[in-house]
């Protein structure tokens, strides 16, 4: 982090410090001509080339901090009157301090102080002046730039620091969401691919079942049945092969999600526990079970499933997958003695979900979606059916998510329909 004046400012700054200088040598009248030799044209150069080089202090803080002072020790020797442009030495120890390795200032500030009061230490003895206290006040000077400086660059590294590793956990949170994404859409596939061969599954063996009944029936009929269950078993092979990519994909994108919430330093490593691959796919029928779970986990939930109408797999599952993420938030943010409300309506046409806490952890909806992804999993699985996904705070306290998914399935219809026409 580049943190360095512009040029314009140094300019300013060594400005302002020559005409205070300037001023205070034109104001001195009553000074000893014994004591400070009068300012002539070498004093007043002397004085500007004290304060230009303070316009690149920035740029190269070591050459302008010993250019400084070997001007000083001129000025000194010279026995010119101290005036304001002799702190000119003071700012560049302070730039060199704020801008430098520490171990590269001391050694320059080390070596400074050491000539400055060596040479001090001659006039003092060679002289026979009333310098003395120089002595004590050229460490001082040296030393309250140089400590205030140190700090200063001790606080922006500290600064940079703290903005780089807010720049990782930023990016850390893009990946995990982006991971837990990744991973919700390999599951909903893989899920989807269980579906999907089912039902071909009952396909083919239905077309193999009518080939074999119908093996004295027309020989086209027979052909197109055989052909429709050879589809059918090359189309379970494919799946197959397919499910083993989705898995591993699936697989990868969790433990990414899990290595980069570790390194992010945040909370949602302690998601719920990893769901075993070879148990059955969940459905509506599972949620007394989930229900139950949560209530031993020391959560209380009820439960209500209302309506008979039929409902395919797929919605089924990504219907307990929503309520199973709905849950598992609540138990994280809802606090201590908090409850939930899991009420489920099936009808001809859709799932109506509706999950409510009354807790008073977390009430917010941006503390409750920047806690986790499981909201962003719930979205992917309602937009992938067409449904529609809202989410809370809820009036009077806690966090409500309501979905509704679209579930218009024909079987039914279909089969009544086939009857009727059968009975005709």
């Amino acid at each position: 982090m580049d943190v360095r004046a512009p040029r314009w400012i140094d300019a300013a700054i060594a400005a302002g410090l020559m005409v205070v200088s300037i001023a205070w040598t034109l104001q001195i009248t009553d000074v000893p001509i014994e004591t400070y030799r009068l300012m002539d044209p070498l004093g007043w150069t002397l004085m500007a080339a004290l304060v230009v080089p303070l316009i690149w202090r920035q740029s190269y803080p070591r050459a302008v901090m010993w250019v400084t002072f070997a001007l000083w020790l001129v000025v000194a020797g010279l026995g010119y009157e101290p005036t304001p442009a002799m702190l000119g030495l003071v700012l560049a120890v302070y730039t060199v301090a704020s801008s430098t390795p520490r171990a590269t200032t001391l050694k320059h500030c080390v070596i400074l102080l050491a000539i400055m009061l060596a040479w001090t230490g001659v006039g003092v003895v060679t002289l026979d002046s009333v310098v003395g206290y120089a002595l004590l006040m050229e460490p001082l000077g040296i030393a309250i730039p140089l400590l205030l400086g140190m700090n200063d660059r001790r606080l922006r590294e500290r600064v940079s620091e703290l903005e780089v590793a807010h720049a990782r956990r930023e990016q850390a949170g893009y990946e995990i969401a982006a991971d837990a994404v990744r991973a919700e859409r390999a599951r909903i596939a893989r899920e989807l691919h269980d579906v999907v061969a089912h039902e071909i599954t009952v396909m083919t063996l239905q077309a193999e079942g009518a080939r074999r009944r119908a093996r004295d029936a027309s020989p086209e009929l027979t052909d197109t049945l055989a052909t429709i269950s050879a589809s059918g078993r090359k189309g379970l092979e494919e799946m197959q092969r397919m499910i083993r990519v989705l898995r591993a994909s699936e697989q990868e994108a969790a433990e990414r999600a899990g290595v980069d919430r570790a390194l992010a330093g945040g909370r949602d490593a302690d998601r719920a526990p990893a769901r075993d691959e070879l148990a059955p796919m969940p459905s509506l029928a599972a949620l007394p079970s989930l229900a139950r779970h949560v209530r031993e986990a020391g959560f209380p939930v009820t439960l209500d499933v209302s309506g008979s109408a039929h409902v395919p797999a797929g919605v089924e599952v990504s219907a307990y997958r929503i309520i199973q993420e709905a849950l598992t938030n609540a138990m994280k943010h809802a606090g201590p003695g908090a409850s939930a409300k899991v009420i489920v309506n099936r009808t001809a046409d859709a799932v109506h979900i509706s999950v409510e806490d009354d807790g008073r952890g977390v009430g917010t909806e941006g503390a409750r979606v920047s806690g986790g992804h499981g909201l962003a999993g719930m979205a992917e699985r309602v937009h992938a059916l067409g449904g529609a996904l809202s989410h809370g705070p809820r009036r009077g306290g806690g966090f409500e998510v309501h979905a509704v998914l679209p579930s218009g399935d024909d079987q039914v219809k279909e089969a009544t329909q086939a009857e009727g026409n059968e009975d005709r």
